[in-house]
């Protein structure tokens, strides 16, 4: 097992990647925690728990529920007694954060991909924290000069320490304007659907481009039980549900954030479906008749095919023999070879400019 040495800690990542591809921490993790000087009541966006094994009486919040494992996991491996975990989004709520004054008080923030879950974050933590110290870090590459600058602009008191090992690190005191205005709800209509996500939920502003290619594909008229495997905010999910009333349909996905907001709108849309979060199919016990799945290649900046190939080898094991894997992948994406090795019969029913749609047959 990996070991940290700044903070003495052997961790893992869950699930496993390649040590060339990701490991457990990163140098922002260890500027975070050199350069906390306070104690740390909360903790945002840690992906393997690192940050929470180094501070093991923060809170924490993380969207993943494979961050919430792995950190688990690596909690147990060290002798640490459970994290207590925050529900979306209860890090807002004072009272169950216990908040008396928060002027000695830092709070961690691994910077998100989107800017616009970070400013929804950092709306609930100036309702909580509003004088608490938040140190903010990430890898340099992947912090803009414009956030940079939006930080600077509507904190009280802005920090921005030397990049070390590739490594930014903000300190922020002061975010009362950060409260002028609240997280936006997201829409969007297509086919007739309306539908909606918070800031953090991939594609949550507009249709993925890789989904729409889908929907002229998707079943209709079928029974049996259907599963929309990595379901974001619900747009293949609503489109199965109307189009085949008959079917029982599971949708499920490893954010917490994208299982509200298809649960949400499925409802708001008078649909029927069973919305999970879990990682691939752990949260899935029946056997299914169709599994629909457009597979991420990316977790958070770092792009990868294991989480793909994941969801294959679960969809085949779950699948009865003679269901179905529909999958759109973009055409450069090396998953030919991989659907072959485990169904029978893999068509490739469209190709165009973008993506290859594949129909897969255990």
């Amino acid at each position: 097992m990996p070991h940290w040495p700044e903070a003495d800690l052997a961790l893992r990542c869950y699930p496993e990647v390649p040590a060339n591809i990701s490991m457990p921490w990163d140098a922002a993790d260890g500027y975070m925690l050199n350069e906390s000087d306070a104690p740390v009541r909360l903790i945002l966006n840690d992906r393997y728990g690192a940050l929470s094994c180094a501070f093991p009486e923060a809170q924490v919040w993380h969207d993943s529920f494979c961050a919430r494992i792995a950190t688990q996991q690596n909690r147990l491996e060290n002798g640490l007694p459970e994290a207590t975990f925050l529900e979306y989004p209860d890090f807002s709520d004072a009272d169950r954060l216990d908040n008396v004054s928060s002027r000695d008080t830092q709070v961690l923030v691994r910077i998100p991909k989107q800017k616009e879950q970070l400013s929804a974050q950092l709306y609930y933590l100036a309702k909580v924290y509003p004088d608490a110290t938040i140190l903010l870090a990430g890898m340099a590459k992947h912090i803009p000069i414009p956030l940079l600058n939006w930080l600077e602009e509507k904190a009280e008191h802005y920090e921005q320490l030397p990049v070390v090992r590739k490594a930014r690190l903000v300190k922020l005191r002061g975010l009362s304007k950060f409260s002028d205005v609240a997280p936006v709800t997201r829409r969007y209509d297509i086919s007739g659907f309306s539908l909606s996500a918070p800031a953090g939920v991939f594609c949550g502003d507009r249709p993925d481009p890789g989904a729409r290619a889908l929907l002229k594909h998707l079943p209709t008229g079928q029974t049996g039980t259907i599963c929309d495997l990595g379901c974001g905010n619900g747009i293949l999910s609503a489109h199965i549900a109307k189009s085949n009333p008959q079917a029982t349909l599971i949708a499920t996905d490893d954010s917490q954030l994208a299982t509200l907001a298809a649960r949400s709108n499925l409802q708001a849309n008078n649909l029927r479906g069973d919305v999970r979060q879990g990682n691939i199919l752990s949260s899935v016990e029946e056997t299914l008749d169709m599994v629909i799945c457009n597979p991420p290649f990316h977790d958070g900046h770092k792009q990868l095919t294991s989480i793909a190939e994941s969801m294959f080898h679960e969809s085949f094991h779950q699948l009865r023999q003679g269901g179905e894997l529909l999958v759109v992948a973009n055409r450069h994406l090396p998953y030919t070879k991989v659907l072959k090795r485990l169904f029978k019969d893999v068509a490739l029913i469209s190709d165009d400019k973008r993506f290859n749609i594949y129909r897969c047959v255990r």
